[in-house]
């Protein structure tokens, strides 16, 4: 028995049993500590709201992705008191140029003690097409059982105008917008909110947007002819005196009401005055133009049968090119010395101007009083290429100076001795008058002398 319970104590002490034990003391531990801890962290899962960062205001999504579904984990009591407001889901569209394709991470943001498992979907495919914004008037549309003998009064509509929002080829798909109250709203005669509604030639494809998409709309049922408001188109007949040509032509009132069955105003668009004869017109003129009678059977003027006509004249304009004007050269001390001789190239310009019907007819290079040099003041080395500078002396002519050609001018400095055969000698005086020198070839040569 003795032997038995000796050969069990050698079992269990030796190295072998030892470390057997040691090992699964440590197993046991490490399993009972992690399955505590695991036991403090739990899991959620939930739909987060998608943001689209820096997106071009141009652009717009096509197929937008508006929420992932994440899982994250924390332990209990942090899960218990979290924020999910604190949690963001969100896409860098920071540079991304409109009518391309992009693949963009998803990216999430969340508080210190909160971990993510997983995203789905991770990656989002951006396809960007460029939008525009387009203004157009809203029209409002009567209802059908309209009572006989009524009609509409004091409308009013803020805004007049209501943006789309949307690809070019959508926008382009928009006839008009309406907006239709009840026969029961308009009874009523308080400012309503109605909804504004697309007139699509055929159907979008991309989301199309309005904004605003509402308008406020003030108007009451009145009993007799319905009324309308029509702008007043001027008759002109004629032209201004030569000098003159018609810059704007205003009335007053610039529309007038007309009233009649609602299906004979619809045929009124506008209405016309009597013919104004503006011929020879020198001036501006206010005038009082009685108006055209519309065409339109049982259709009539409201009130004032004329208005006020004030055409306003402008100054007519007309160009000349006047050729051969010679270039002068001034403050040439720097490069005067003697034997030398001062070329230029050309010799020449052609000048454009614009003035009066009247003074372009009869202007010519002589009495034009325009004048053309090259400035050689602080230069001293050659050749030079320098702009050609025009000035107008006529201080009677109203003239403005539209283009010199060629516009430069090109200095060269020569030794008259070494000249095979001297041109002809021209004195200063000579190149500044208005006479057309003799033709010397393809340079004008001057000689500058020194007393």
């Amino acid at each position: 028995m003795k032997g038995s319970r000796k050969s069990f104590d050698e079992l269990v002490t030796s190295p072998g049993a030892l470390w057997v034990i040691a090992i699964s003391l440590s197993i046991f531990l490490w399993t009972y500590v992690t399955g505590l801890e695991e036991g403090n962290y739990i899991t959620r899962k939930f739909s987060c709201p998608l943001e689209y960062r820096a997106l071009d205001s141009q652009a717009m999504l096509r197929n937008r992705v508006s929420e992932v579904d994440i899982e994250i984990r924390g332990r209990e009591e942090s899960i218990a008191r979290l924020n999910y407001d604190e949690i963001l889901c969100w896409i860098d569209a920071r540079n991304l140029a409109p009518g391309k394709r992009y693949t963009q991470n998803v990216n999430i943001t969340l508080p210190q003690d909160i971990e993510l498992i997983s995203c789905v979907p991770s990656q989002i495919v951006l396809d960007l097409a460029r939008q525009i914004v387009r203004l157009m008037p809203v029209e409002i549309v009567l209802p059908q059982d309209m009572p006989e003998g009524q009609y509409l009064e004091g409308v009013e509509i803020i805004p007049k105008e209501v943006g789309i929002r949307g690809t070019v080829e959508d926008v382009a798909k928009v006839g008009a917008l309406r907006a239709a109250p009840t026969v029961a709203e308009l009874e009523i005669g308080k400012e309503l909110l109605l909804p504004v509604r697309f007139v699509q030639s055929e159907p979008f494809d991309d989301n199309v947007t309005l904004e605003p998409n509402q308008i406020r709309f003030k108007g009451s049922l009145v009993r007799g002819l319905p009324k309308k408001r029509v702008p007043v188109n001027v008759r002109l007949n004629g032209q201004p005196d030569r000098d003159h040509e018609v810059k704007s032509v205003i009335t007053d009132p610039a529309e007038v009401q007309i009233e009649g069955e609602r299906s004979k105003l619809a045929l009124v668009e506008a209405l016309e005055t009597e013919t104004v004869d503006i011929s020879l017109f020198g001036q501006d003129n206010n005038l009082v133009v009685p108006l055209k009678l519309p065409e339109a059977e049982g259709v009539s003027i409201v009130g004032a049968q004329s208005v006020k006509v004030t055409v306003q004249l402008g100054d007519a304009a007309a160009r000349k090119t006047l050729a051969n004007i010679p270039v002068e050269i001034i403050n040439a001390e720097n490069l005067s010395q003697v034997n030398n001789l001062i070329n230029k190239n050309p010799e020449f310009v052609s000048v454009n101007v614009e003035g009066l019907p009247s003074v372009i007819e009869n202007l010519t290079r002589e009495n034009s009083g325009i004048r053309a040099y090259a400035d050689l003041a602080n230069i001293f080395i050659t050749p030079v290429t320098l702009p050609v500078v025009t000035e107008i002396n006529n201080a009677s002519a109203d003239l403005k100076i539209i283009r010199v050609d060629p516009p430069a001018v090109t200095i060269s400095i020569s030794d008259n001795n070494n000249k095979n055969s001297e041109p002809e000698e021209l004195s200063m005086n000579n190149i500044n008058n208005n006479n057309e020198p003799e033709d010397l070839g393809a340079k004008s040569v001057i000689s500058v002398m020194q007393d």
